[in-house]
């Protein structure tokens, strides 16, 4: 039996634990001995180890405030995390005692190992890139200020001039580049988008690569009957219903909130404002809620699976304005729920959304052209819309599908 350990920040919390623990799922359902070692463990799967746990846990607080002292030598107005990853965890040698065959990294900010031990790892290595720090600086997204440091290797005339105090990103992309050059990983992107990006990076450009789609548990998420759903969530059954959300939906700028709302306006000017009502999930009601022009739900932070198919089932659309992103994980679960998505055509949305069929791709980073697809996805036929996009999941968001292709991935490079 093939035996693979997956390595992430956390096991349950934020995008990236949640794509690695539902692959680690598919894994186990389809026969591997598929493990989890997390820098953080939220959950109680016995398969799932955590490393910062009794007095670990001391050692972890102190490795990740040193980094974070480290990084505020840093001025950059990029929103973005970033991870310096300087201090070793000791992951790297417990990974190379291990009967594990292949060894899956993920998601590794915020000091989950540090960047020299990665170069130490013996295993064979898959690396998932659940953004874009593995081929970057201390960044997990684009600086859309300077973009594409990355391809150039960080050159010292590239640095955007609002950036002040030491170059962190530079500094850290150079230590990769030193830490790395005999390692290799086998990349497994998400999206096509981030498959490209890596393709053109200065440091991950001679790496194989691969594109699998994130999967989903696609008899957790699945269509529900409208009206029943929206009796459970006591939701009107006569109002159109647009849903927004994601993990810090309002916080996080790269989420795309501050383009909601001039988007919302629009459509309610164009009137829509008696019909439709806004749900957003990730968040509460802040102090003073900015005015979409719609009424507006805030539903806080959801977790549950079963809770979150039933409101992607109840919306009438899902909408991602995100100015950078992967393959979000509220698309594919959108989309296996049967609700169709409208985003703006960034990053790993073309994988995702078929203009149409299963939604709309907006001009970046027009409003007004967000709004027209938000305005033509609830004109257009629902049921015929949402089959499609049921469909979409079924044909290449499944999590079996996921885990038999990394599987087939796995064996090639290890010559089975």
């Amino acid at each position: 039996m093939l035996k693979v350990i997956h390595v992430n920040y956390f096991d349950y919390e934020g995008g990236a634990a949640r794509a690695a623990y539902r692959l680690h799922q598919g894994m186990r359902r389809i026969g591997l001995d598929s493990r989890m070692v997390v820098l953080r463990k939220l959950g109680d799967d016995p398969h799932v180890h955590g490393t910062s746990e009794g007095n670990r846990r001391l050692i972890t607080i102190l490795r990740q405030r040193t980094a974070s002292m480290v990084l505020r030598s840093q001025h950059s107005p990029n929103t973005a995390h970033h991870s310096v990853n300087l201090i070793p965890s000791g992951l790297a040698n417990w990974l190379n005692r291990s009967d594990a065959d292949i060894v899956n990294l993920h998601w590794l900010g915020h000091e989950t190992m540090s960047i020299a031990e990665v170069g130490t790892i013996k295993k064979p290595i898959v690396w998932t890139m659940h953004d874009m720090w593995p081929f970057s600086g201390t960044e997990h997204y684009d600086d859309l200020d300077a973009p594409g440091r990355w391809r150039n290797g960080y050159l010292a005339t590239d640095r955007a001039m609002a950036h002040k105090g030491l170059d962190l990103d530079t500094w850290t992309f150079r230590r990769k580049l030193r830490a790395w050059k005999n390692q290799t990983f086998h990349l497994a992107s998400p999206s096509q988008w981030l498959a490209d990006c890596s393709r053109q990076s200065a440091l991950f450009s001679r790496m194989p690569s691969r594109v699998i789609h994130n999967g989903i548990d696609l008899g957790v998420y699945k269509p529900v009957n409208r009206t029943i759903v929206r009796g459970i969530l006591n939701l009107p059954s006569n109002k159109r219903f647009i849903l927004f959300g994601a993990v810090d939906s309002i916080s996080d700028t790269r989420k795309g909130f501050h383009l909601l709302q001039p988007a919302l306006l629009r459509l309610a000017a164009d009137g829509w404002a008696d019909q439709v009502e806004l749900l957003i999930f990730g968040a509460s009601k802040p102090k003073r809620p900015p005015d979409f022009g719609l009424p507006t739900h805030y539903l806080g932070r959801i977790t549950d699976d079963i809770v979150l198919n039933m409101l992607y089932a109840a919306a009438d659309v899902f909408v991602a304005p995100s100015m950078q992103d992967n393959l979000p994980n509220t698309l594919v679960e959108s989309l296996a729920s049967g609700t169709p998505c409208v985003a703006f055509d960034t990053g790993g949305m073309r994988d995702l959304i078929e203009p149409g069929r299963t939604g709309f791709l907006a001009r970046p980073f027009d409003t007004d052209d967000l709004a027209l697809g938000i305005d033509q996805v609830l004109r257009s036929d629902a049921a015929t819309m949402r089959h499609a996009c049921r469909t979409k999941a079924l044909r290449s968001l499944g999590d079996l599908m996921a885990a038999e292709n990394y599987l087939a991935y796995y064996q090639e490079i290890l010559g089975d």
